[in-house]
């Protein structure tokens, strides 16, 4: 992992790429989005628990919502309150 981290860097490289590493994107605090996710662990309005490569990420707030769920990108919706990873 340490080899494919280096190439990346030394090339300039988008690590989230090579690495298979999630890139989240917020929009606000109404929207995150999550590429290369592993699936959803656990769905509800206030919490929404998505498998990724380095461990499980928590998004919680209220009314939350799946807005595109496809095996790239997940893009939730609601009143975001949190994110937490856990390993």
């Amino acid at each position: 992992m340490q080899f494919r981290r280096n190439i990346a860097e030394a090339l300039e490289l988008p690590k989230e790429i090579i690495l298979d590493l999630p890139l989240i994107s917020l929009l606000g605090s109404e929207e995150v989005s999550v590429e290369n996710h592993k699936g959803i662990l656990m769905y509800s309005e206030e919490c929404i628990r998505i498998s990724t490569k380095v461990g499980t990420l928590c998004v919680e707030g209220k009314h939350m919502g799946l807005k595109q769920l496809s095996g790239d990108i997940l893009v939730m919706k609601g009143q975001i309150e949190s994110l937490k990873f856990f390993a």
